[in-house]
């Protein structure tokens, strides 16, 4: 009994610590490369700390390059550089101070903490010689520019590099040590993110390949740009699109290469027949519901009440699975609903606010109700818009430049918010396997449930697409507006639906604390942070020079700045 005491008494000791550890919210580095090829650093490092005496960065392998103008500023007050500053002094000793510790074969970038809790520290410094020569005249940047085993771990890293012209989108640029983390050119600009968290074993080098005169260099290398491209590739895991590869990569046996190149020239042979086998494969494989029965575009008549017992989350699914019904519907149309059910409950409320000398009023979004969720992932969706307003108060370009930066996080999200449904459904034995062709032609059943809930759906659907045309307005159950509007989110139809109401109904929600600028303001939030994200994406997957637009898990051996661990606070 003791022992189990003393085990409790542990847990509960360490449990503080663990909540209240160190950590880096996010990393922004952003390069300037100026005409002879030196790098203009600009850091930004958005933290919360209650141990530890400094924050440091190391560089290692500096070759012809060095590091210079070292500066450090903490809440608008810039630090002391200390020609001997001493990694070993007093926390008191190293405040608002920063200076350099050199180390084996490279440099370290040390700085005071200065104080505990959210920090926001801006570090600057110039990297000569950044861009050098190759001997074949081509003209390269090969940096780590975030190494391994960084503590804490960030939960993001955003790097850009630009010049004083843009640079082709053409430009070929590899990434190494981040697995599938987008690595591109858009907008004359070099992108590298991490698209997440960095594991302790993760980092972030960067190869660019530039033509000859870019820069007006004098260091010249003794190897070739192939050499070098050679160098960088060995051990790298090249990214494939799925995360599985990489994790299993090593596993990959001769046979399992040679049939995957195989495919490969079969579906560029016959990249009609394989569409069409797809096709086929994928609705067989798909869901239908008993006994073949379908629901009718034309004949499906109107529904005006809320269907799916009000369950947005059921809804979405039953949306998504008949996908065919809704041209407008996407898995991430879930997320203005949500903010409206939010906003019905009282766990957040809109706010206007007047900015700048034109007196411009700007919507945004409080987040400091502390509200309290049932749902998991609606909290793990408060938590996300949470960190991208930092304070609290969201606005849409926070929102935006959070789904720029964590695409993959946030569309995995809703894909989850729609399993989780389906799984459910196949539970409850609303979705199970067919036992033969007759009783469905998809692999996958749904029942006379799904079927029936299903029909009144679309009935609602055309109703909310039609009610305006319809004569007596008194058909409307304006009782029912909020809930109106929330399956009119996951059908994609919100912002006609708003205008409609605003145009037909302006009395309807004199009695609610919401008004239509707000409805407004959901879908256009909703929708803005959707396609930032989905134009991070694209641009990753659309990138085709160098590396192909995404880093490969390790790889990047010999890179200037790289070849050890380390950085963090400590």
């Amino acid at each position: 009994m003791k022992k189990i005491n003393l085990l409790i008494l542990g847990i509960i000791l360490l449990v503080p610590s663990i909540a209240m550890a160190n950590s880096i919210k996010n990393i922004d580095i952003d390069i300037y490369v100026d005409s002879i090829g030196t790098a203009h650093v600009t850091e930004i490092w958005d933290t919360y700390l209650n141990e530890g005496t400094e924050g440091y960065k190391p560089y290692y392998n500096l070759g012809n390059s060095e590091i210079s103008n070292f500066k450090v500023k903490l809440d608008n007050k810039e630090y002391t550089f200390n020609d001997n500053y001493n990694i070993n002094a007093s926390f008191d000793s190293k405040k608002y101070t920063n200076g350099f510790h050199y180390i084996s074969n490279g440099i370290e970038l040390c700085f005071g903490i200065s104080k505990y809790g959210n920090n926001t520290y801006h570090i600057s410094y110039d990297i000569s010689n950044f861009v050098v020569k190759t001997s074949d005249d081509y003209q390269m940047i090969y940096w780590t520019l975030f190494p391994y085993d960084y503590n804490p771990s960030p939960s993001n890293i955003n790097i850009k590099i630009h010049s004083d012209f843009k640079y082709e989108d053409t430009l070929d640029v590899w990434g190494y040590g981040k697995y599938g983390a987008p690595c591109y050119v858009y907008d004359g600009v070099i992108e590298m993110t991490s698209d997440g968290s960095i594991s302790s074993s993760e980092y972030m080098t960067i190869l660019v390949k530039f033509p000859k005169d870019t820069f007006n260099l004098d260091i010249t290398l003794d190897k070739t740009f192939d050499e070098f491209l050679n160098m960088a590739n060995e051990g790298a895991t090249n990214y494939s699109g799925n995360h599985n590869d990489y994790d299993n990569y090593n596993a990959t046996s001769i046979i399992d290469k040679i049939f995957m190149g195989f495919t490969m020239i079969i579906s560029f042979a016959f990249p009609v027949t394989i569409v069409v086998i797809a096709i086929i494969v994928a609705k067989k494989n798909g869901y239908g519901y008993i006994n073949n029965k379908t629901i009718s575009k034309k004949d499906t008549p109107f529904f005006r009440e809320i269907p799916c017992n009000k369950d947005i989350y059921y809804t979405n699914t039953l949306t998504n699975l008949n996908k065919n019904l809704y041209s407008a519907y996407k898995e991430t149309n879930i997320f203005g609903a949500i903010i409206l059910k939010w906003v019905k409950e009282g766990k957040i409320r809109f706010t206007t606010t007047t900015k700048g000398g034109f007196n411009k009023e700007t919507s945004s979004i409080d987040l400091t109700l502390n509200p309290t969720f049932d749902n998991e992932l609606e909290k793990e969706l408060f938590d996300i818009m949470h960190e991208a307003s930092k304070d609290g108060i969201l606005e849409t370009k926070e929102l935006e430049k959070w789904c720029r930066n964590h695409y993959s996080k946030f569309f995995g999200l809703f894909t989850r918010i729609n399993n989780v449904q389906l799984e459910k459904l196949k539970i409850n034995n609303h979705i199970y396997e067919r036992t033969n062709k007759e009783e469905c032609k998809c692999k996958n059943v749904m029942d006379d449930t799904i079927y029936e809930d299903s029909k009144e759906l679309y009935g609602l659907k055309l109703y909310l697409n039609e009610f305006s045309s319809i004569n007596t307005k008194e058909v409307m159950e304006v009782h029912l507006w909020d809930e109106y509007l929330m399956f009119a989110y996951i059908f994609g139809i919100a912002d006609k639906v708003t205008k409609q109401l605003k145009n037909l109904y302006p009395e309807v929600i004199k009695d609610y604390n919401i008004d239509f600028d707000t409805l407004l303001y959901i879908n256009y939030i909703s929708t803005r942070s959707v396609n930032a994200a989905s134009n991070a994406r694209s641009r990753a997957e659309s990138y085709s020079s160098g590396g192909g637009g995404f880093s490969s898990g390790g790889g990047g051996g010999g890179s200037f700045g790289g070849g050890g661990g380390g950085g963090g606070f400590r």
